[in-house]
């Protein structure tokens, strides 16, 4: 048989445990959509860069399709209005490959030539071609 608790036990929570619990909700709460803010942005970030690389790749390859490459600086803007320029560079001087078939560095870049690349590549010129 159990002992009879007084009248004035009442089984619960007392004020003080109800507003630490919910004190602990509202800071995980808090701190979770801090975290969802931060990964919403970086996804933003990611998805912004590989716009660009596709509209970067986009650009060389439209110049590709105008002709054989010549050595140069062309300046266009992306769809977002962001200023780029493509860079053409005839690497066999630089490497010492004489009378070798063109090799072109082919640089896209957000701004002007010396900016970070948004997609390079090296492209092999066809035998008997000289740049202009």
């Amino acid at each position: 048989m159990r002992p009879r608790r007084a009248r004035g036990d009442e089984d619960g929570f007392t004020t003080v445990e109800v507003l630490v619990a919910f004190a602990i909700a509202a800071a995980a709460t808090v701190m979770a959509f801090e975290i969802a803010g931060t990964a919403a942005g970086a996804v933003r970030r990611l998805e912004t860069r590989r716009i660009a690389a596709d509209e970067a790749e986009g650009v060389v390859l439209r110049r590709l399709a105008e002709g054989p490459l010549r050595p140069g600086l062309v300046q266009g803007r992306f769809s977002d209005g962001t200023p780029w320029t493509l860079a053409i560079l005839d690497l066999r001087p630089v490497l010492g490959l004489g009378r070798a078939p063109p090799l072109w560095q082919v640089r896209v870049t957000a701004g002007g030539p010396g900016a970070q690349p948004l997609y390079a590549t090296l492209m092999p010129g066809r035998p008997g071609e000289t740049p202009e």
